[in-house]
């Protein structure tokens, strides 16, 4: 083949048929020779073989390639980009970041550069500086709406609630008819305690597109409704009754037309909307009880883990418990004293107990300490540091084991809640993520409260951890004694944990409770189970009243 008449493909093919005859060292010399001989190949050949290299994980020799031809076309835009992403794949953060960083000051707008060092930034825990990078990015691009509304959802992971929304609110003027952007900047004013805004976005998206699913829960959490006559009941009641939408969007209107029937003190609609909204998510969730028990069984048999060396400077607290019974106020609460910060419900520590197990590396100290570097960027981040970092997940209660191994100094704060309240409470939700499908049958609702019962008194037994009960009446009544325990329990000073149980509650929430835990301390929630006897006999069939 003429030198004229190579292309990036061809070279690629070249290069990995001599990877396989004479090894990548061999192959790489012959490449870069090739590039080498005049006529010189034109800027999209060679950025060509670059993108080949990064995708077929050859990143050091894309770097070789990038440099080589960057020589001749410095300022070539892709072969910036594609160079950038060759050292990030050869995990030379530094280098790839001063790259990314170069081509963004002088192309603002480009939309791979930033992600791609946004999603860097954020694997190695430095939210605040990936969030950054999407802000700039969001206020310099021209992209279309579905652009603007993936932008949107990683200021969302980061839990950069105030800058997403002023981006969501100019989104919306600019594609006023859009029902996706109307429902996230709703979602997003929730968040943030904005009712009235997100109560108007979210009927807005609503009237757009009923199939937003998730708007219509959202809708039902913007306020305590007082008034049978409130609009949003007929809207509650006309979509789940609709066949033409999605059965998604039919189940989440259920749960907003219980939950306002609730409020409404109606218990007897409310329990039989919410029994064939239940009904339905149940049928299309993947829980099995044979596998929650032979999960229980499998913690309670397994061997003790490798507990790694004690990091005095690093102490997580892990807020855990079945869902619905106070994490969400217990978070907050605490998220508030100066020396904490609250990083909300966060997936690591299942998931990686999952791969661990899966890679059959569980017991193996190295694989540990790798996962404990990993978990603990996350908990740090790069904001301002803290004595202590507070992981929510209330599920995390099914591996304290490996929290007791990867983080010895750990505090747990163990919520406790009557269990019929609790069984209610968590009925009563549609919950987004498969971990808590339970939630829809009262029967496998008892079964997680068994195994949940059986692994927290294993852990008392065989683990380390200090554990501290929290009951939901300490944080419903702000009750100072249970408050100062609490602080005393984490070494902490008392009185911004006593103030914070006193005032308003600031910055976002994001559960189901973001109504709930914006109000003043109450009791409503405590023996609420008996507004629901007459008409839901499992409470007390299946669950024991403590």
């Amino acid at each position: 083949m003429s030198h004229s008449a190579l292309s990036g493909d061809a070279l690629l093919s070249e290069f990995t048929a001599a990877v396989t005859r004479s090894g990548v060292a061999y192959a790489t010399v012959a490449l870069l020779d090739r590039l080498q001989r005049p006529p010189l190949l034109a800027a999209d050949i060679l950025t060509d073989v670059v993108v080949g290299l990064v995708r077929t994980g050859f990143g050091p020799v894309a770097i070789e390639v990038a440099d080589a031809a960057m020589r001749h076309f410095p300022q070539v835009t892709e072969l910036r980009y594609w160079r950038a992403n060759a050292l990030r794949l050869c995990a030379l953060h530094n280098e790839a970041e001063q790259g990314f960083r170069a081509l963004l000051r002088d192309r603002p707008d480009h939309r791979d550069a930033a992600l791609s060092l946004a999603f860097m930034l954020r694997e190695q825990g430095r939210i605040d500086a990936a969030a950054h990078v999407i802000v700039a990015l969001a206020n310099a691009h021209t992209g279309d709406a579905s652009q603007t509304l993936a932008l949107l959802a990683f200021l969302r992971e980061c839990g950069t609630y105030a800058q997403a929304f002023g981006i969501a609110t100019a989104a919306r003027k600019r594609w006023p008819q859009d029902a996706a952007l109307a429902a996230i900047t709703g979602e997003l004013a929730l968040a943030l305690g904005e009712f009235d805004t997100a109560r108007e976005a979210l009927r807005d998206a609503l009237t757009r597109d009923p199939g937003q699913a998730a708007a219509w829960l959202r809708v039902a959490h913007c306020q305590r409704y007082e008034n049978s006559n409130d609009p949003d009941l007929r809207r509650f009641e006309t979509a789940r009754a609709n066949p033409a939408l999605g059965a998604s969007a039919r189940i989440c209107a259920g749960f907003a037309l219980g939950k306002a029937l609730d409020d409404l003190g109606d218990y007897a609609a409310a329990a039989q909307v919410l029994r064939n909204a239940n009904t339905q998510a149940r049928a299309s969730t993947p829980w099995h009880a044979d596998t929650w028990r032979h999960f229980v069984a499998a913690q309670l048999s397994g061997y003790a883990l490798p507990v790694l060396a004690d990091d005095t400077d690093f102490a997580p607290v892990f807020i855990v418990g079945l869902p619905r019974t106070g994490t969400t106020l217990a978070a907050t609460l605490l998220g508030r004293h100066p020396q904490l910060r609250d990083r909300g419900e966060l997936n690591w520590i299942g998931a990686m107990h999952t791969n661990l197990q899966t890679q059959g590396q569980l017991y193996e100290s190295s694989a540990l300490l790798a996962v404990r570097d990993l978990v603990g960027v996350q908990l740090r981040r790069d904001d301002a540091p803290a004595r202590g970092y507070i992981d929510k997940n209330p599920l995390n209660f099914r591996y304290l084991d490996l929290i007791a191994a990867l983080f010895p100094a750990a505090r747990i704060i163990h919520c406790r809640r009557n269990r019929r309240d609790t069984a209610l409470s968590l009925w009563m939700q549609h919950f987004a993520h498969a971990d808590a499908s339970f939630a829809y049958d009262f029967a496998s609702i008892a079964e997680i409260a068994a195994g949940y019962e059986q692994l927290m008194a294993h852990w008392r037994q065989t683990l380390a951890l200090p554990i501290f009960d929290l009951d939901y009446a300490t944080l419903a009544t702000g009750d100072p004694d249970g408050l100062l325990r609490l602080a005393q329990f984490l070494d902490l000073s008392p009185e911004p944990i006593l103030h914070a149980a006193q005032s308003a509650v600031s910055g976002p929430i994001t559960t189901a409770s973001v109504w709930q835990v914006r109000q003043p301390l109450n009791t409503r929630s405590i023996g609420r189970w008996r507004n629901y006897s007459p008409f839901l006999p499992e409470l007390t069939q299946l669950f024991a009243d403590t």
